[in-house]
């Protein structure tokens, strides 16, 4: 029976989540801890060619690491990660203690750089681990020439590194049968997974089961903690070693990291299974890929999984913000004639109080003061991305796919932009792409109406419901069926885009709040 040993890797790929900003307390109670549930090996985060921060798990240099493990526990390993590429070679001195090591991290068109990358650092004094990204996508052929490369520079490690989350039994087994048949007896196996498919903790027992003739070494992080849909529990594998296979390890400990580091930060910023991470798997892609659709909200998730298809095959295992955006564009790039769509708002609105209702909790906590405001003003009612229950609009307009697919009065007066298909025969269309902004929220439906009536010559507007990005999801919209998924990590700078796009559009249009908002906009009276 192999030794099997864990390398928790919580400070290193469970700071994805909230940018390895843990806190010098956090960190120090997590390795503490660490230490007493007796894993072997604790990866401290990522070398990078940084400026030190002592709350971030990123180190600059080892000896940032060195001084922070003071008087820790010498019979713990300490691993900290390289992306290949990032971390020039001469910055990292012979090694001075032998309780360090170092993992490689690299993509396959890199293999013949980065494996002389590691030799260097063998050379050095390192104990090296390899890890190859997206392991399954190696024919049988790829692997065993990978291997052979492995067993010339003789490093602590190899790891099946499962990127996207994708990986079955019947993949873990090929891999496990083509690696395990040519490496060096001396190599330990290692295995990094990623949960999309919620196979994680089954593919590592899958492993267990058959890796008899070497060293085993499977990463995990306490609570799961990864981006998206998170990573194999360390919680769950160490207690099923000691149930299964004689193991020692100390659950206590990794349970006060998940009350005390973990369960804070999980309630800001979740994760764990959703339908768009397991179709980022089944389509082999980067999982920021699904992250920025889903963030999106604005399509259902069987548009996701036709965008996911959509990308090149050599772009899917590296995350191109750019690339994505233009996809998500493109799908609904249709240019239309809305001559006849401008003209109508034009002739309806001109000489008209204009009043949009955002789908805000404000309609329901300050309806007595939108009430009155209409009663007094009498203006022209359009509601956006919703239809509103307690207030009659003249007009609805939608931007948003998902949310167009949940209305339930489709009779009413619509306005709808040219990325809704399948459009009542009632509706007036505008062209969706002629509305949208320069920022991350390109495509808000304020800001696209607001361009709207700009466009169209329209002086003065008020607005109710657009109350911001609050950090509680409840308190967000007037009714749950339009809770938002947003992190808090992103609220502020969600609020922070709006109010820079708000305060742009009052140079050129008035804005009145009729109720209390959450955007910091610099109004500017238009004559």
């Amino acid at each position: 029976m192999s030794k099997i040993k864990v390398l928790d890797c919580t400070l290193r790929d469970g700071g994805y989540v909230n940018q390895w900003n843990f806190g010098i307390r956090n960190i120090r109670k997590i390795f503490d801890n660490l230490i007493k549930s007796h894993v072997e090996y604790i990866e401290c985060g990522f070398l990078k060619n940084i400026e030190y921060n002592e709350n971030e798990t990123l180190f600059p240099t080892i000896s940032y690491l060195l001084k922070l493990l003071t008087e820790q526990c010498s019979e713990t390993l300490y691993t900290l990660m390289i992306n290949f590429g990032e971390y020039p070679i001469e910055n990292i001195p012979e090694c001075a203690e032998k309780n360090i090591l170092l993992r490689v991290v690299f993509k396959k068109n890199d293999i013949a750089e980065s494996l002389e990358y590691c030799k260097r650092l063998i050379e050095k004094g390192y104990g090296v681990f390899v890890n190859p990204m997206h392991t399954n996508t190696y024919s049988s052929s790829e692997l065993l020439n990978l291997v052979r490369k492995v067993n010339e520079i003789k490093p602590n490690g190899l790891t099946i590194v499962d990127t996207t989350g994708a990986m079955k039994e019947k993949d873990i087994l090929t891999a496990f049968y083509v690696i395990d048949s040519s490496l060096d007896k001396n190599i330990a196996l290692c295995f990094h997974s990623h949960n999309n498919l919620q196979l994680s903790f089954s593919n590592a027992q899958c492993l267990m089961k058959v890796c008899n003739d070497r060293e085993l070494i499977i990463d995990s992080t306490v609570f799961g903690m990864g981006r998206g849909a998170g990573n194999l529990c360390t919680e769950l594998l160490t207690q099923y070693l000691n149930d299964n296979y004689g193991a020692n390890y100390d659950i206590v400990p990794i349970l006060k990291i998940i009350d005390e580091q973990i369960n804070p930060i999980f309630a800001k910023t979740p994760w764990g299974y959703s339908v768009p991470y397991y179709l980022a798997a089944t389509n082999h892609c980067h999982p920021n890929y699904a992250k920025y659709l889903v963030d999106k909200q604005t399509v259902p998730v069987e548009f996701i999984n036709s965008l996911l298809q959509s990308i090149p095959d050599n772009k899917k295992s590296s995350y191109d913000t750019d690339l994505i955006k233009q996809l998500y564009l493109d799908k609904f790039s249709a240019v239309i004639d809305d001559t006849d769509t401008v003209k109508y708002l034009t002739n309806i609105l001109s000489n008209k109080k204009v009043l949009l209702l955002a789908p805000g909790k404000s309609l329901k906590t300050e309806k007595d003061t939108i009430k009155k405001f209409i009663n007094a003003e009498n203006p022209f009612i359009v509601s956006l991305n919703f239809i509103p229950e307690d207030f009659e609009e003249n007009l609805a307009f939608i931007t948003n796919v998902k949310r167009f697919l949940s209305l339930n009065n489709n009779e009413a007066p619509l306005i709808l932009t040219s990325n809704i298909e399948n459009r009542p025969k009632h509706a007036y269309v505008l062209n969706y792409s002629s509305y949208l902004n320069n920022s991350k929220m390109f495509d808000n439906v304020a800001l696209m109406v607001l361009k709207l009536l700009i466009n169209i010559g329209v002086k003065s507007v008020s607005i109710a419901g657009l109350d911001g990005f609050n950090t509680v999801a409840t308190e967000n919209y007037v009714s749950d069926d339009l809770i938002n998924t947003a992190k808090v990590n992103e609220i502020d700078e969600r609020n922070d885009i709006m109010s820079e796009e708000l305060s742009k559009m009052s140079e050129n249009i008035n804005i009145n709040f009729v109720t209390k908002t959450l955007y910091k906009v610099a109004v500017k009276s238009i004559s």
